[in-house]
């Protein structure tokens, strides 16, 4: 990021800020059934995450230690042979 675009967006986020606290109050009616979908929604955020997580974790590992995902370094001798 070049210097003189640093203090614009600096700028950008304050007005921002201040712009979402100058919101007036809307005074309007939540369904009960909102409070439940906002947590099935973040319940499925989550869930999703860890298949996520579980399913390329290889992947993760891998990159984590610096190794590649497909190396047998974890097999005994003599597993590796197909009858």
């Amino acid at each position: 990021m070049t210097p003189s675009r640093f203090p614009r967006i600096w700028f950008v986020l304050v007005v921002l800020c201040f712009w979402l606290l100058l919101v007036p109050a809307a005074n309007a009616y939540v369904d009960p059934g909102t409070g439940s979908y906002i947590f099935q929604v973040v319940i499925g955020v989550f869930l999703g995450a860890a298949v996520a997580v579980k399913v390329f974790w290889k992947r993760i590992w891998g990159f984590i230690t610096r190794k590649p995902a497909g190396s047998t370094t974890g097999q005994t001798a003599g597993h590796d042979k197909e009858d």
